[in-house]
C-alpha cells in the first residue's frame, strides 16, 4: 500500500491463475492519468525482470491494472533481516541491469527505483514493479508532486533533468549498494563509504561496479547498463574470464596461487559461506575425456573423506561450462619447494618434524586405501603455524598418463619412484620413496636424483647414485642417512613396507643421532605399533 495505490493479490477466474491487481482509488483526474500513463509504460516492455501488465482500465472513478503475481518481498523488507547474501546480490544485479537495458532499448529511462518496488524472490531474482517516475510518464506527473527515495535517484534527476541511461546506472548502483551493505547511499557523495568498509567480504567486482555507478558526474559512470553488466565478468585474461563466468554466483575469483601440469590454483571467496578457499581448476585438455572426469570425481570423493591435521581438507567438487574444479582448505603459506628455494636447506629439527607429520598423514591415507602418487615439494604446504599440509591426494591416479603425475615444478620427474616412471603398478611404497626424495631435497636444497628427463632420472635411480647427505651436512647422522637410503631403494621390496615402519625408523635414527624427538612423535610411533598411549 502507498499513498496513491493499493496492491491486491487476486485471482483471474477466466485463466485460472493468481495475478496482481493494483488499484488507484484517487478521484482526481490528474492522479488517474498518471497511473494509466505508468500502465502504458509497463505495457511497452516485455522483460522477465519487469512486472508484466495484462490489462488496465478505469471503472467509474477507479483506475486499475492487472499484472503477473510475483512470489517475493520488497528489497526494503528483505534488508530488514540484514544485508543480502552475495549470490543473491549478483543475481539481482543481472536481473536489474538486464531490465534497465531492455527499457533503454524501448526509449524509456526508468529514473528511479526504490527498494520497496524492487521485488526479490527467495532465490534472489529481482523484478522491477514501479515506473511511476520514468521518462514516459513525465508529462502526466502532477505539478509540485513530492518525490521520495531521492537516495536512489541520480544527482541530475534530483536537479530536474529527464536523464539518460547513465542516470539509471546510478539507480542500479544505489540499489546494489543497499543490497550488499544494508545501508542507503548518502545524498552527499563525499560521505559515501566503500562497501568493503561496511561489509569486509563484499566482492571486489561489486565494489568496483557500485563505486563507478555512483559517480556524481554521468561521464564517470558506465555509459549503459549493458556495459555495467559486462563488468561483472571482466578480468585480465581470457581463461579467467571463462572461469569467472563458470563460477557464477558461487565463488569470487581473488587471485592466482600457483599452476602446474594439471591446472591452476586460485584464491577464491565462497560467496555462500563468505570465506576464502583454494580452488583448483583442471586444465580443460584433461577433462575432455568422460572417463578422466569420472576417475577424478571418484578419487576426489575418497580424498574428501580423509580427516587428518596434516592433510588439506577438500570441500566441494563442481564443474560448469566445460571446466572442472574442486575447492579445498586455503593454506596461507608457501609450499615446501618455495620455502627451500627462498631459504635454502632447512634446519635438521624442522626436516624431522615435517617428515614425521608427512608420514603420519600418509599412514592415515594408506589406511583408507588411498595412495597419493605425486608427493613432491609443491604438494606439501607449510601453514602459518609451521605444520605440514599435504594436498592433491589421488589426483595423479585420476589424471594418469603423465608419469603418474610425478612432475616437479621445473618440469622434471625428480621425485617419482622408478616404477612410476616406467608406468608400472604403484602402491604406498611409491609414496614413501617420493617422501624420502623430498626429505633429501629439504636437507640439501636439491633432489637426490637430478635430471631433466625421465631417462636421466631412471639411470641414476637404477644404480642408486645417491648424494652423500653426511658429506654435505655435518648434522646428518649415519642412522638417518641409512633410513633415507633404504626408503629410496630402486627395489620396491627393499623399502619400508609402510609409513608406520618408516616413521619408527626415523625416530630410532633421531634418537641414535641425538636429534630431538617430540612427545607427539613418540606417541604417534607407539600408536602405530598398537601400544596404549600414556
Amino acid at each position: 500500500m502507498s499513498a496513491e495505490r493499493v496492491l491486491f493479490e487476486a485471482y483471474d477466474e477466466t485463466l485460472r491463475r493468481r495475478v496482481s491487481l493494483r488499484i488507484n482509488f484517487f478521484a482526481g483526474e490528474a492522479i488517474r492519468s498518471w497511473f494509466m500513463r505508468e500502465a502504458e509504460a509497463l505495457g511497452r516492455l516485455d522483460h522477465p525482470a519487469i512486472r508484466h501488465v495484462y490489462d488496465a482500465g478505469i471503472v467509474g472513478e477507479v483506475a486499475y491494472r492487472v499484472g503477473n503475481w510475483i512470489d517475493g518481498e520488497g528489497l526494503q523488507e528483505a534488508i530488514g533481516r540484514g544485508a543480502r547474501p552475495i549470490p543473491m546480490v549478483l543475481a539481482m544485479a543481472r536481473d536489474l541491469l538486464g531490465a534497465l537495458e531492455h527499457a533503454h532499448l524501448h526509449g524509456i529511462i526508468v529514473r528511479r527505483i526504490v527498494p520497496m518496488s524492487m521485488l526479490v524472490s527467495a532465490g534472489g531474482r529481482g523484478t522491477v514493479t514501479d515506473l511511476r517516475y520514468c521518462s514516459h510518464v513525465l508529462p502526466a506527473i502532477p505539478p509540485g508532486r513530492l518525490i521520495s527515495g531521492l537516495e536512489f535517484m541520480a544527482p541530475e534527476i534530483r536537479a530536474g533533468a529527464i536523464g539518460d541511461p547513465a542516470s539509471d546506472v546510478y539507480t542500479a548502483g544505489a540499489l546494489l549498494y543497499f543490497a550488499v551493505t544494508g545501508y542507503q547511499p548518502p545524498l552527499d557523495h563525499a560521505a559515501l563509504r566503500r562497501p568493503t568498509e561496511l561489509r569486509a567480504n563484499c566482492p571486489r567486482v561489486i565494489e568496483r561496479m557500485v563505486l563507478r555507478a555512483l559517480s556524481p558526474a554521468p561521464r564517470d559512470r558506465y555509459l549503459t547498463a549493458a556495459e555495467m553488466l559486462e563488468d561483472l565478468a571482466s578480468d585480465a585474461g581470457s581463461f579467467e574470464t571463462r572461469l569467472r563466468r563458470a563460477l557464477g554466483d558461487d565463488y569470487e575469483l581473488l587471485g592466482t596461487l600457483g599452476s602446474g601440469g594439471f591446472g591452476r590454483v586460485y584464491r577464491v571467496r565462497d560467496l555462500h559461506l563468505e570465506r576464502e578457499v583454494a580452488l583448483k581448476v583442471l586444465h580443460p585438455s584433461l577433462t575432455r575425456d568422460p572417463e578422466v572426469v569420472e576417475r577424478f570425481r571418484r578419487e576426489a570423493q575418497l580424498a574428501g573423506g580423509l580427516n587428518h591435521p596434516n592433510i588439506v581438507n577438500i570441500y566441494d567438487i563442481a564443474g560448469r561450462s566445460g571446466l572442472l574444479w574442486y575447492t579445498m582448505e586455503l593454506i596461507n603459506g608457501p609450499s615446501l619447494g618455495q620455502l627451500v628455494e627462498r631459504e635454502g636447506p632447512l634446519p635438521m629439527d624442522e626436516v624431522l618434524r615435517l617428515l614425521r607429520e608427512a608420514l603420519s598423514a600418509l599412514a592415515h591415507a594408506h589406511g583408507s586405501g588411498l595412495v597419493h602418487r605425486d608427493i613432491k615439494p609443491e604438494n606439501m604446504l607449510i601453514a602459518p603455524d609451521g605444520s605440514l599440509q599435504i594436498t592433491d591426494f589421488g589426483l595423479a591416479l585420476a589424471l594418469r598418463g603423465r608419469f603418474g603425475g610425478a612432475t616437479s615444478q621445473s618440469g622434471t620427474p625428480q621425485f617419482a619412484s622408478p616404477e612410476q616412471l616406467l608406468g608400472e603398478r604403484v602402491d604406498q611404497r611409491s609414496d614413501l620413496y617420493s617422501l624420502a626424495a623430498v626429505a633429501y631435497y629439504a636437507l640439501l636444497g636439491e633432489a637426490p636424483f637430478p635430471g631433466r628427463t625421465p631417462e636421466q632420472v631412471l639411470a641414476k635411480q637404477a644404480t642408486n647414485q645417491l648424494p652423500s647427505a653426511r658429506g654435505l651436512r655435518e648434522d646428518v647422522g649415519e642412522p638417518l642417512e641409512r633410513v633415507l637410503d633404504r626408503a629410496l631403494s630402486a627395489d620396491v621390496e627393499l623399502r619400508y613396507p609402510s609409513a608406520a615402519e618408516f616413521l619408527q625408523a626415523v625416530n630410532r635414527a633421531a634418537d641414535a643421532g641425538g636429534q630431538p624427538v617430540t612427545d607427539w612423535a613418540r606417541a604417534a610411533a607407539r600408536w602405530f605399533r598398537g601400544s596404549p598411549l600414556d
